[in-house]
């Protein structure tokens, strides 16, 4: 169970991450009017990856194999 709730909980962080980033997108600083430093598009990608790899997890936990050995082409 503990590790339901952990997944869940990085799923959501990414996910509030992954809202923020995108909030930030395209948006210059009210400071001074200069673009974000931060390269907020690659950080929204590597969110979407990572809550990915959370569903994988999760999928195993529940007991999906996945992987290449058990995908409908096999291993090339």
């Amino acid at each position: 169970m503990l590790d339901w709730i952990i997944s869940l909980s990085i799923a959501a962080i990414f996910a509030a991450l992954g809202f923020h980033a995108h909030s930030k997108l395209g948006t210059i600083r009210e400071k001074d009017q200069r673009p974000h430093q931060l390269p907020w598009g690659l950080i929204m990608v590597g969110c979407v990856f990572a809550i990915f790899l959370v569903v994988v997890h999760l999928m195993n936990i529940v007991g999906v194999e996945t992987g290449p050995e058990n995908s409908l082409l096999g291993r090339f």
